[in-house]
């Protein structure tokens, strides 16, 4: 089994690492340029976007804050798509890019069983989708403590009692400081953006490689494990959109991703934090952290499960 890890390891390589420098590049320029305004400036810009604020997952109040804007970072679009190119490139090759080329032939030509043929495949991928959230994370610790913020010291005033007017005691113009971005951010509250990238990566592959598993084309693989996600994120909009389809949030796996509430959940309240449910706005229940992550985990590795069987028991046909 370590030769096949070996051989899976220098396969995917160079799409590791493409992806690897990307996302860690991505994030660090990302939170410099959250650096470029500061908080006052950013909350009298999202006041004129109030009525989006319900497509957001936290309160605009959260995502004035730094940490809130930083944890907006990891579902940037960007992140999304580079996490999904590992993961469906990987979980498409598992085995029907492998019939594709006809090298599975030659693989199973050796003493060596499918299942271990299989699974070492999930071990380099898992691996690998691991090795990206990390750098995920530490492109932003990179940036957090490598960057300044703005202040602006307003001179002293009184307010108006019943009044929403504050009269200057004196006439000095505001002062700008530079303090450390790290003094506003705790990078260790970010950790369930991490886990929560990572669960989401291995549930897409586990997805992709059960299609994989009962194909033997690999575009085809890939062209179904795509237009699932597009579809799933498509209900997931339609959701948030239109309160008559609120119930397709049960069945779309964006539903659980939610890196940014689970910062906020874990940053206000660490105790519902690790609750597998927690009450939401008008006391609705929602997945709490243990019970995203429950829900991606367990949906991937059933995936991977269906994959192996139908791997095991299956017939493998000629290569095209």
């Amino acid at each position: 089994m370590k030769a096949l890890i070996h051989r899976y390891i220098l396969q995917s390589r160079t799409v590791l690492i493409s992806c690897g420098l990307a996302i860690f590049a991505f994030m660090s320029l990302r939170v410099w340029s959250i650096t470029l305004l500061g908080s006052e400036e950013f909350r009298e810009i999202i006041e004129h976007f109030k009525d989006f604020e319900k497509f957001s997952p936290v309160p605009f109040t959260q995502l004035i804050t730094y940490t809130g804007r930083v944890a907006r970072t990891f579902n940037e679009p960007i992140v999304l798509f580079i996490i999904l190119i590992w993961t469906i490139s990987r979980g498409s090759d598992a085995v029907a890019g492998q019939i594709n080329r006809g090298t599975i032939e030659m693989v199973l030509g050796n003493p060596v069983s499918r299942a271990k043929v299989y699974w070492s495949q999930f071990l380099v991928t898992t691996t690998g989708t691991l090795l990206l959230s990390t750098l995920a994370w530490l492109g932003m610790v990179f940036s957090v403590y490598q960057n300044n913020v703005e202040e602006v010291v307003k001179p002293p005033s009184i307010s108006v009692p019943y009044l929403p007017i504050e009269i200057p005691l004196s006439t000095a113009e505001p002062e700008i400081i530079q303090k450390p971005m790290s003094e506003f951010v705790n990078v260790w509250d970010f950790i369930p953006a991490l886990t929560i990238i990572f669960a989401m990566g291995l549930f897409v592959a586990g997805f992709a490689t059960m299609v994989s598993s009962f194909d033997r084309v690999r575009w085809r693989a890939v062209g179904i494990a795509v237009g699932f996600v597009i579809a799933q994120q498509t209900m997931r909009i339609l959701a948030i959109s239109k309160p008559e389809f609120n119930y397709l949030l049960n069945y779309t796996f964006f539903n659980p991703f939610d890196p940014e509430g689970l910062v906020n959940v874990l940053t206000d309240d660490p105790d519902q934090f690790w609750q597998f449910w927690q009450y939401g706005l008008h006391d609705s229940i929602r997945l709490s952290a243990v019970g995203c992550h429950t829900i991606l985990i367990g949906l991937g590795m059933l995936c991977y499960v269906v994959g192996s069987w139908r791997f095991c028991r299956r017939d493998l046909p000629a290569p095209l």
